[in-house]
């Protein structure tokens, strides 16, 4: 997902009728198939969920172990963040093609290898430095005490964007396996194609659909009932846009409704009145802090 305040939103988001095409032949898995697997849990929650997008990261560097941590101490109940490829073929968690803008480094995620990854460094603030870490790690620090937003990166505006290149997803479901995961997950992208090959391999793991805010929220329900998924996320922006009684309309679908960035207080409480699943935020702590003085909890 990208931050509330990046003009990012509306090129990084728009796979959805790019992709449409093509996702529509992807071979059909109904929902409610018996599960494969027992390393994930039921969503659990009976109130709106706090996601902390790619961790604390509004106190602490974005996708780190520490920053995702800070997140669950503050209480966050969900965790989000981005799964890319190295060119060895290592599942790693870090937003951008380049790494150029959160490390010491510059080039293509998809053309260095992990070790050449392991040698760049993040800063964290205060004289403190992290490294990139791999998807198993951040689901090892996750497992048992929150639940995993996992967000495949694989989009047309990308640098690196491979139509036919499904690696992470497969990758980040071989991982879950691997590592024993336990707790709830969710699979999400902007790429239907990505979410679709998900649906495929481990059609028992929530997939949900993220649109930007170029996207009107009812046409990503449609798009993502139409495709089984289990959750709609729709920017804020189009959120807040939408008419009444959106997450209604998505409960009554049999889905539910998670959005993307809310750091204002008022804000987020408010699209938890509305009946909203998840909210996800940059300042986990400060949001958490608002929806107890709204809802006691």
């Amino acid at each position: 997902m990208q931050a509330a305040s990046a003009s990012h939103h509306i090129s990084s988001g728009s796979c959805l009728n790019r992709c449409s095409v093509i996702v529509r032949a992807t071979p059909h898995v109904p929902p409610n198939v018996p599960r494969g697997a027992t390393i994930v849990s039921e969503w659990p929650f009976s109130q709106a969920v706090i996601v902390a997008h790619r961790g604390d990261s509004a106190h602490l560097a974005e996708n780190t172990l520490e920053a995702f941590a800070s997140a669950i101490e503050l209480g966050a109940e969900a965790v989000e963040f981005d799964v890319r490829m190295t060119s060895d073929g290592v599942a790693v968690v870090i937003h951008d093609a380049d790494v150029s803008r959160t490390t010491d480094g510059s080039g293509l995620v998809r053309s260095m290898t992990l070790d050449q990854l392991r040698r760049l460094r993040i800063e964290l603030g205060g004289g403190g430095a992290a490294g990139v870490p791999t998807l198993e790690e951040a689901l090892d620090v996750l497992s048992g005490r929150a639940a995993a937003d996992i967000e495949i990166k694989n989009v047309p505006s990308e640098p690196d964007f491979d139509p036919d290149r499904e690696e992470a997803v497969e990758a980040t479901i071989a991982a879950l396996a691997s590592t024993g995961f336990v707790g709830p997950v969710i699979i999400s992208s902007f790429n239907p194609l990505a979410i679709a090959r998900s649906r495929e391999l481990a059609p028992h793991l929530p997939t949900g659909l993220l649109t930007d805010r170029s996207v009107e929220a009812d046409a990503g329900l449609a798009f993502a009932r139409a495709q089984d998924h289990a959750w709609v996320l729709p920017a804020v922006e189009a959120l807040l846009g939408a008419p009444d009684g959106f997450a209604e309309r998505v409960h009554v679908a049999g889905m539910r409704v998670g959005t993307w960035i809310s750091d204002d207080p008022d804000e987020a409480v408010g699209l938890m009145h509305s009946g909203v699943d998840a909210v996800a935020t940059n300042d986990p702590g400060r949001i958490l802090a608002a929806r107890r003085r709204a809802f006691g909890a």
